[in-house]
């Protein structure tokens, strides 16, 4: 029988990828190139805030850092064996991380390797194995992690704004859990949340490269298991509009202070809204803020920041936030010149050439991201993620105006909105 393929096209650009849903329930995202090596990701919606949720009509309460734990013990197969090494041993390069609302496994190989790895990669997620004395061992590993973690200024200044933006949301917690919340996680545990999360029909395959989708169907019937879907609800919690402290600055040993300043947004219902203003505020921030912006240059002569800004939007499910993250000797400083930008934008607007030369950009940067198959499919995991067709992102790109985007950003801004992390030197 013929699968029931959809194909998405883009009208601007041409490109088209397909989409399948497999009678598992698992979706494929397939887009297929001429590119002689090819991508696979592997993703499941379940990440380092999933901590709470309903299964079954049931309520229950997991350890943080649980989703990472069991990305990392995946790999571990029935003899005590390691994939990876079942990976390289056909020349593929594996990889898996976990964020906080996914975990996804992935590897590229040539196009005659590929069929042999997405056997590998099925099975070894579907099939768990886990006994106290690898999941005791395994916790050392990760408790060490954690504190490398722990010990990098970027990660702290990073987590230190979430904590300042979001009283309640579980994205102010590292996916990774503590060294205390990682000491509940058991065999049994594992199983369970294997078990509840790692149903086909909370994932999908994502694949981009040189291969047959006929292939790789058959290779899902094969591979993935049919199991009865029980209900699951995430549990989330509700956030004021307001931050839940304005700064947080701590010491660590750093030559020269790091700073986070953020917007949380916390209207994010409306999806196809979103869409739209995820997009704006991206552009708009980096026209005020990024590497090009006269903020940055003027700031970098002056000797305000002393290297490289990470200004942007995001949004994932249930929270949104603007952010700026650099390195400054005067972060404070910083912190009133951005304020100062943002409502000069407001009350002015921004020049609708500089606006529209930002759009080229990401337009570029998109068209770019398909050049190879695994930056393709990565781009594939974020839209799907995100539950948006990217065959109709050069459509939206297009229709976003500079008016729109200081509307957005008028929206979002306020006071008791702004959140500050520093990190600075112990000397000081």
């Amino acid at each position: 029988m013929k699968p029931d393929v959809k194909e998405h096209k883009d009208k601007i650009t041409k490109e088209s990828y397909f989409t399948y849903h497999h009678k598992s329930g698992a979706d494929l995202i397939f887009s297929q190139n001429g590119y002689s090596t090819s991508a696979a990701i592997y993703t499941c919606k379940y990440g380092g805030s999933d901590v709470s949720f309903l299964y079954g009509g049931k309520r229950y309460d997991t350890p943080r850092g649980i989703a990472h734990f069991l990305e990392h013990k995946l790999f571990e197969t029935e003899d005590g064996g390691d994939a990876f090494d079942l990976f390289s041993g056909i020349g593929a390069d594996a990889n898996a991380f976990t964020s906080h609302r996914e975990t996804s496994f992935t590897f590229t190989s040539s196009n005659d390797g590929f069929y042999k790895a997405l056997r590998i990669l099925l099975g070894f997620v579907h099939t768990p194995h886990f006994t106290k004395e690898s999941v005791e061992k395994e916790r050392g590993i990760i408790a060490e992690e954690l504190r490398m973690y722990d010990d990098s200024p970027d990660n702290r200044c990073y987590y230190e704004l979430m904590k300042c933006l979001y009283k309640f949301n579980n994205v102010r917690y590292d996916v990774g859990g503590t060294a205390d919340s990682i000491k509940e996680i058991t065999p049994e545990l594992l199983y369970f949340c294997h078990n509840v999360f790692y149903d086909p029909s909370n994932m999908a395959l994502i694949v981009s490269g040189g291969v047959d989708i006929k292939k790789v169907i058959e290779i899902m019937d094969e591979m993935i298991p049919q199991k009865k879907h029980i209900k699951t609800d995430v549990i989330r919690s509700g956030e004021p509009k307001r931050v839940n402290i304005k700064i947080s600055d701590i010491k660590m040993e750093v030559s020269s202070p790091l700073f986070g300043f953020g917007i949380k947004d916390t209207d994010t219902e409306d999806r196809e809204r979103m869409r739209k203003k995820s997009v704006a505020l991206s552009i708009l921030s980096n026209l005020l803020f990024g590497e090009s912006s006269a903020f940055y240059c003027e700031a970098y002569e002056n000797g305000l920041l002393s290297g490289d800004v990470d200004a942007g939007y995001y949004f994932s499910g249930d929270h949104a936030y603007l952010s700026v993250f650099g390195e400054s000797k005067k972060p404070y400083t910083v912190r009133k010149r951005i304020k100062g930008i943002i409502e000069k934008t407001i009350a002015e607007g921004v020049d609708k050439k500089e606006f529209e030369r930002c759009k080229r950009v990401f337009y570029a940067n998109f068209v770019y991201s398909l050049q190879n198959s695994q930056s393709a499919a990565y781009s594939l995991l974020s839209f799907y993620h995100s539950n948006d067709d990217m065959s109709k992102y050069p459509t939206l790109l297009s229709g976003i105006g500079a008016d729109f985007a200081v509307e957005c950003l008028k929206e979002i801004y306020g006071d008791d909105r702004i959140g500050f992390s520093v990190v600075g030197p112990v000397s000081q």
